[in-house]
């Protein structure tokens, strides 16, 4: 098994805090242009860089490869779906609601797991799942395939809009109804997985020549070029949501903002690491997968928010106190994860495919 990378724990790391910050702001502002335009697509990256890293997308067979996304993938997926459905459907019968009421809301968040689109910020984990499926199958294929991936990769959000445009025009399923919903689910699910599939391939194709390139110093100018570069063209194309498949006013800037600003945070971060480690970021990139599986799907984000609203002020308009509020709230989220994580790694370490002996405190 080969080591760890430092700076790529420290990038997801990175990664899991601006998706958490970007869930606890609620108002327009440059901040949040900038992280929207590669928190997401950084993960995906990633997942390419490790696999060209390891090799393993290429020595293991399909049932191997699936068999490890499976536990990795899958089964965090379906144990914090379970227990995100409880979850919500218990908190509506706790506010004394009626049954049908929640009936409906466990009915709403059991068809968003079942159709891949997930309770809440889970949405990421099918799309993971659906991108590296695909990126095994791509690695294997000829070449104008590749190429030819290569640019439809580009308009997997578009034809999302296309294919439910038309099973609309089909009147197939009415619209609005729990029919229609569900394959408008997994319709989304599936191109947000093949866009997934795009970024892991550039990531893969990145890292290849990215081992080639030694500087420390090189890569932490490159860095901070690529990141300013990306801070500006970020403040242009706003409206990105990768979740809502969004990719903003100029959306061929979406794939570019995607890859330079992930490249730009991974180049710095290379060169930090390489002469401290980011014990911080390395502990929440480590553990990524149990914050997003938790939360905004366990309430933890609504309590940090609503309980510093009772004790602080937070401004009705976006600026520098509004971001400093948020980030405060960040901090009391994080407080209330730990918690959560060091739980689940000790006691609960099957709920996210681990076993016993795997568990290291960090």
């Amino acid at each position: 098994m080969k080591d760890r990378i430092a700076y790529v724990d420290a990038a997801k790391g990175l990664s899991i805090l601006m998706i958490a910050l970007g869930h606890i702001t609620k108002l327009g502002n440059p901040v949040d242009c900038w992280m929207a335009s590669f928190k997401v697509a950084i993960f995906y990256i990633i997942s390419g860089f490790l696999m060209a890293y390891t090799g393993s997308v290429k020595k293991r067979n399909f049932s191997q490869f699936s068999c490890r996304i499976l536990k990795t993938l899958a089964l965090p997926y379906l144990s914090f779906s379970i227990i995100g459905i409880l979850f919500k459907a218990g908190c509506v019968y706790l506010k004394h609601k009626p049954s049908d009421k929640v009936w409906d809301v466990f009915l709403e968040y059991f068809y968003d797991s079942i159709f891949l689109k997930g309770v809440n910020s889970m949405w990421f984990i099918p799309t993971l799942f659906i991108g590296e499926i695909i990126f095994f199958l791509l690695i294997r294929s000829h070449i104008v395939v590749k190429v030819v991936y290569g640019i439809a990769g580009l308009f997997a959000i578009k034809f999302s809009y296309i294919c439910i445009g038309f099973i609309e025009d089909t009147g197939i399923f009415t619209v609005g109804s729990d029919a229609f919903d569900n394959v408008v689910r997994l319709v989304n699910a599936v191109c947000k997985g093949i866009s997934a599939a795009w970024f892991i391939g550039a990531g893969y194709i990145i890292y290849i020549y990215y081992k080639k390139f030694t500087n420390i110093n090189i890569k932490l100018a490159v860095g901070l070029l690529l990141s300013i570069v990306n801070l500006v063209l970020s403040q242009i194309n706003k409206g990105v949501d990768f979740n809502q498949m969004k990719e903003g006013n100029y959306p061929i800037m979406f794939y570019i903002c995607g890859i330079i600003g992930s490249l730009g945070a991974i180049l710095i971060l290379d060169f930090i690491t390489s002469y401290v480690r980011l014990g911080f970021l390395d502990y929440w990139g480590r553990n990524s997968l149990i914050v997003m599986c938790t939360h905004t799907v366990l309430g933890m984000r609504t309590v940090a928010y609503e309980g510093w609203k009772k004790v602080a002020f937070i401004p009705k308009t976006a600026g520098v106190e509004y971001i400093c509020e948020c980030l405060v709230v960040l901090a009391i989220l994080l407080l209330i994860e730990y918690s959560i994580v060091e739980i689940v790694n000790s006691r609960f370490y099957f709920l996210i495919g681990k076993e016993k002996k795997s568990y290291q405190h960090t």
